[in-house]
């Protein structure tokens, strides 16, 4: 009888740790929003969770520092792709980007029906088309597909997967944008709505919330990070059309209990004051002013508001202050 040739054993495809090398995380905004990763941002319904992001992209498309940089590090201007249906472009998008002080030419919107599907073949294809380096998914469930089940893991799961896949596929920032339960009980980063395959796709989770329903200043927490210590909370407030104020430390407790300092009040009084008595200047120039003295936007939209300055914008919808 003739030997049986024995085959191959069928192993799995290996290598060793030895035959790779190492890599720097790259972040869009340290440590909040890593490149090539997907990052959650969740909070209670209200609170101006699209107008955070979009500050945030708004920074980008101009090539801006990011909030609390410390050097004033910034990137080259970037472009957004913007996936909502749940707010007019031309009434409510629009007017806040330009309140922005945004670069409009480069966030794009979608303009046709579109569902995410299982694999996301035509956002990716899209995101390198149009060469975008953030994207926004404002919210999830907006844009689920029958197939797709925010509750079942399977289903939300394979979807997270998929999109963790073309940020890293890319080299974008995909950011993905859920609502809050209303029960309160548990952990915080478990108040998500659906499945906690959401939270475990994600590289970074932050969480919006008020500290009780009679203020306006919101707080971020920072909930998750893998690729970098996570970051202490710091706050915001919308003091414009979408505009938002980013504060941290020590100036997070003076706009969450006292009123705002009256020195600083004069100082951005005297300011404006001075650099509008030739005329209008632009906001974005104005908002460059008084970051480079560290007085935040709170206090200067407070000091507008005492000095009764009209704001107008020119053809290109940027946004001029004058006396």
């Amino acid at each position: 009888m003739p030997k049986v040739k024995l085959s191959e054993p069928n192993i799995i495809s290996t290598t060793k740790a030895s035959q790779h090398g190492t890599s720097e995380p790259e972040f869009l905004w340290f440590p909040f929003l890593p490149f090539k990763k997907l990052t959650v941002l969740q909070g209670e319904s209200g609170i101006g969770k699209s107008s955070f992001i979009l500050n945030i992209a708004a920074l980008l498309s101009n090539g801006e520092s990011m909030p609390f940089e410390p050097d004033g590090r910034a990137s080259a201007p970037g472009n957004i792709l913007y996936l909502n249906n749940e707010d007019d472009i031309e009434e409510v998008i629009n007017p806040r980007l330009i309140a922005m002080g945004a670069a409009l030419d480069r966030f794009h919107f979608v303009n046709e029906p579109f569902l995410l599907d299982s694999e996301c073949k035509r956002l990716e294809n899209t995101v390198r088309e149009l060469a975008v380096r953030l994207v926004i998914i404002d919210p999830l469930t907006s844009f689920l597909g029958k197939n797709h089940n925010m509750n079942t893991a399977q289903s939300v799961g394979n979807l997270m997967r998929a999109l963790s896949r073309i940020a890293f596929s890319t080299g974008s920032a995909i950011v993905v944008v859920c609502h809050l339960t209303k029960n309160a009980a548990g952990k915080e980063i478990d108040r998500h709505l659906g499945s906690s395959d959401i939270m475990n796709a994600a590289r970074s989770v932050l969480s919006a919330t008020r500290e009780n329903e009679d203020c306006d200043v919101v707080i971020v927490k920072h909930l998750k990070s893998t690729l970098a210590k996570r970051a202490k909370p710091f706050f915001y407030e919308i003091v414009d059309n979408g505009v938002i104020e980013f504060i941290q430390g020590e100036e997070a407790i003076s706009a969450t209990d006292e009123p705002l300092s009256s020195t600083k009040k004069e100082v951005a009084i005297n300011t404006l004051q001075q650099i509008l008595s030739n005329g209008a200047k632009p906001q974005p120039e104005i908002k460059a002013i008084f970051k480079g003295v560290n007085i935040g936007w709170r206090t200067v939209e407070t000091a507008k508001s005492e000095l009764g300055l009209e704001q107008f914008y020119d053809e290109d919808g940027t946004s001029y202050w004058r006396i």
